[in-house]
């Protein structure tokens, strides 16, 4: 078995080559329950947390694997991540388990590669400024992944310690060489920002962005509150925006901005489009209309960025063996 930890995984990313794999790959037939069934939830009430259990087989790609993950926002102030779990890719054909990834670095370079490809499909401009709400794990991936794809002209972050927003922009800019200023507010990020990515731990009902706030045709990648109590958007936005989502079953009972504008009647569910509809080779000419991506995770997804890591781990003798199997049979002996 292959173990690959966060630095592991990092010295395997190419961004740029992610995002073809899941254009190439991510389409509407991984999304049925004989292949991936509906993820299995399990709250930690006292902890305000939630773990999550994501098997996949993805026979055409003969990829099979499982995901676990757990979200635990009080880790913050314990000097700990917020998410952790592993994922565990199986060989289809014995069911022996061949490598565990970390889940934390995986979620976090998944997430942001997809947004990416939303990006690259739905935002037409070529040299655009990007606000990005968090100043997190997925705040740096979210910039990394965006530089990637498009040359972006400026940068502006907001968090809720100015400092630590500081610290993060002047790190995050030597890294991508883009200018990248930390602001006091949300208004003051999304000053001209023709694409946005909220990456928030926001567990509330009344959005953090107002659609007053936002320049018409903004590309906005939405990835944080990840509850139905949450609301990063504006509701309002949507019934103006095309609405892009990599799982409409789950985005429409899991999206709090997406659940209450269906409530209001402000959108439709026919309105609520899988990303695949755009994923068509030769990509679909661009709209000038505002775009909304709303993330909210599927094993397809996790086991697709998996199986490309692990190729690559392969061929660049990267990561750890653990023989544990054979020891173990040896001492069965």
């Amino acid at each position: 078995m292959l173990l690959l930890n966060a630095q592991d995984i990092r010295d395997c990313t190419d961004v740029t080559e992610l995002v073809a794999v899941l254009a190439r790959d991510y389409r509407a037939n991984v999304r049925t329950p004989e292949k991936v069934p509906p993820r299995h939830v399990i709250e930690h009430p006292a902890h305000q947390a939630f773990s999550l259990f994501m098997p996949a087989v993805l026979s055409d790609r003969k990829v099979m694997g499982v995901k676990v993950s757990s979200f635990f926002p009080g880790n913050v102030n314990r000097g700990l991540p917020a998410i952790n779990g592993a994922v565990l890719l199986l060989d289809p054909d014995t069911g022996r388990l061949q490598a565990m990834l970390d889940s934390c670095a995986l979620t976090a370079l998944r997430t942001a590669a997809m947004s990416a490809l939303a990006t690259d499909r739905l935002c037409p401009v070529a040299q655009p400024t990007l606000a990005v709400i968090g100043a997190g794990v997925q705040a740096k991936a979210h910039i990394e992944a965006i530089a990637a794809i498009r040359a972006l002209r400026r940068v502006r972050v907001v968090a809720r310690d100015l400092d630590r927003c500081h610290a993060f922009a002047v790190s995050m800019s030597e890294q991508v060489g883009v200018p990248i200023e930390a602001v006091k507010s949300v208004e003051q990020a999304l000053l001209d920002a023709d694409i946005v990515c909220t990456t928030t731990s926001h567990d509330k009902p009344s959005p953090l962005i107002q659609s007053h706030q936002l320049k018409p045709g903004v590309h906005i990648n939405a990835i944080g509150g990840s509850t139905l109590q949450a609301c990063e958007v504006d509701p309002c936005l949507l019934s103006q925006a095309l609405i892009h989502v990599d799982d409409p079953q789950a985005a429409m009972h899991e999206s709090g901005e997406i659940s209450q504008a269906l409530a209001r009647s402000l959108i439709t569910p026919e309105q609520v489009v899988g990303l695949e509809a755009v994923l068509q080779e030769p990509a679909l000419p661009w709209h000038a209309a505002t775009s909304y991506f709303r993330c909210v995770g599927h094993a397809s997804q996790d086991m697709i960025v998996a199986m490309h890591l692990y190729t690559t781990a392969l061929e660049r003798q990267l990561g750890h063996r653990c023989d544990y199997f054979a020891s173990s049979m040896k001492n069965l002996t």
